[in-house]
């Protein structure tokens, strides 16, 4: 099996298990936070389903980037595949951060609600806290998009319109997630595997 195809399953693999997670996902669970802690409550199995594909695809897709840097002969090109790895991987790190408290401390928040009520008084700075790693998550991840795009460019071994994609498409979705204050069309989170996905798919084609 060729380099390009190993790295290219890993990376379409990555879109795909968050897919299967991010499926079952509910609008219900982004309505103001008491009655968002009711519904996660109830739909706590659900929900655990959705984390714990998600948690997996964050690591296969930041091992397809890694090996995307491991690709090309052109010395430059590596560098910056690399460089781009780094900053998808330390983003990835927050976000592996964020899903383990919405798998651990998110759960005992709603169950606290149910029972008195209320959130407990400690939970929402928690929540913007993780809130905030997820953030970080989306920027770096879109910052990566368009210095892989780049190395793509670099390396000329891809179709060109693929390197632009990630240029174009990374620099304009961090400015649109930051424009729209890390929320609306640029929040969903799959966004962060949809451009690696893609090339996953041109390099088991080419």
């Amino acid at each position: 099996m060729r380099a390009h195809d190993v790295v290219g399953i890993s990376l379409v693999a990555g879109l795909v298990v968050f897919l299967i997670g991010a499926g079952a996902w509910r609008l219900a669970y982004e309505q103001p936070m008491a009655e968002a802690l009711r519904v996660i409550h109830a739909d706590r199995r659900r929900r655990a389903w959705i984390h714990l594909w998600m948690l997996p695809a964050v690591f296969v897709t930041s091992a397809g980037v890694v090996g995307l840097a491991t690709l090309p002969d052109d010395r430059t090109a590596v560098a910056v595949g690399v460089m781009a790895a780094v900053v998808y991987a330390l983003g990835a790190l927050c976000w592996i951060v964020s899903l383990a408290f919405r798998l651990t401390v998110v759960p005992w928040a709603a169950q606290r609600t149910v029972e008195e009520g209320q959130p407990p008084a400690v939970f929402p700075p928690l929540d913007r806290w993780a809130g905030s790693l997820y953030v970080v998550h989306m920027a770096s991840a879109y910052a990566a998009f368009a210095v892989v795009g780049w190395a793509v460019l670099l390396a000329g071994q891809l179709p060109a319109w693929s390197g632009w994609l990630g240029v174009l498409g990374g620099l304009g979705f961090l400015a649109g997630f930051a424009a729209t204050r890390f929320a609306g069309p640029f929040n969903p989170p799959f966004w962060a595997h949809a451009y690696t996905g893609a090339l996953g798919v041109i390099l088991l084609l080419a």
